[in-house]
């Protein structure tokens, strides 16, 4: 743990050498130095440390079954449905005879995101009080996109266009076909397209579940140059299965509540790493004494 600690760490990279690749002799790590309490002490915290880690992993193994079972679901109720004994075969595989096939742009409308501007990092649009999301934000949302890493000024936004909340957003560069849903008012540059869906026709969570679950087919049709990308002529006619729309916010549900036991469970998970930081950096400095 002491060899883990985030001083430690510093202490190898001050004296680690090489450009492209960073090494450290055999010489300078032993000369390393490192808090040593008594044997006692040293026991008792590798206890608790252990105990902490053992708990995330325990959450860890929760995330990942529960991942599986949302990949099970996704499987079986966007491609079979709920109760149904018919089936047809279609151009995008079989589907039960009651659902339809249908293009994006027939359920929706699709807009990309705007920020035309080079250089794109150019300081004086950015530090304001207008989110403006990445594709990095939506692939780490997993859904529902509650955070933002960079935001826009007054001029920025004069450059850019700002999105509704409930706003559909994929990416199309880079990580592409990753979704989630805007749970605010958002700016997004020209390698997101936001997705607005007729509220008639299709639910806005079941049509996200629905295109997670063909992020590969999405890949696949992605033209192969430099940099994969798709763009608004390929993804607007995507063709997808459509159920009922009742049918579809059952469907919604089912998945929106294993999705709200993820959040949980990665909330829970947060909040033991963050606990295991601070009992290290307590600990393992001093800071703190264990009873013995």
């Amino acid at each position: 743990y002491v060899l883990n600690s985030p001083r430690t760490l510093k202490r190898i990279e001050r004296v680690a050498s090489g450009a492209t690749r960073k090494r450290i002799s055999r010489k300078n790590l032993e000369q390393i130095k490192l808090p040593l309490p008594s044997l006692p002490e040293q026991k008792k915290i590798a206890e608790i440390l252990s105990t902490v880690d053992e708990a995330i992993e325990k959450v860890g193994q929760a995330i990942e079954r529960t991942q599986r079972l949302k990949r099970g679901l996704m499987q079986e109720l966007l491609t079979k449905g709920i109760g149904h004994k018919e089936f047809k075969d279609t151009e995008i595989g079989r589907i039960p005879k009651e659902w339809e096939v249908v293009r994006l742009e027939d359920v929706a409308d699709l807009e990309r995101g705007r920020f035309a501007h080079r250089p794109r990092n150019d300081p004086k649009f950015y530090g304001g009080n207008v989110p403006f999301i990445q594709t990095g934000d939506i692939s780490e949302a997993n859904g529902v996109i509650r955070k933002y890493s960079q935001t826009l000024n007054e001029e920025g936004l004069k450059i850019s266009k700002l999105f509704k909340r409930g706003i559909i957003v994929i990416s199309i560069a880079g990580n592409i076909g990753d979704v989630g849903i805007l749970s605010f008012d958002a700016c997004f540059p020209d390698s997101v397209i936001g997705i607005n869906p007729d509220s008639e026709k299709v639910d806005r969570f079941f049509l996200m579940f629905l295109l997670q679950q063909f992020k590969d087919r999405l890949n696949a049709v992605a033209p192969r140059s430099t940099q994969k990308n798709v763009n608004l002529e390929i993804l607007s006619p995507f063709k997808l299965p459509l159920p009922p729309l009742p049918e579809q916010k059952k469907i919604a549900e089912v998945l929106s509540a294993v999705d709200q036991r993820l959040e949980l469970l990665r909330k829970r998970k947060e909040r033991l790493e963050r606990v295991k930081k601070g009992l290290m950096e307590d600990l393992l400095t001093g800071k703190r004494r264990v009873k013995i």
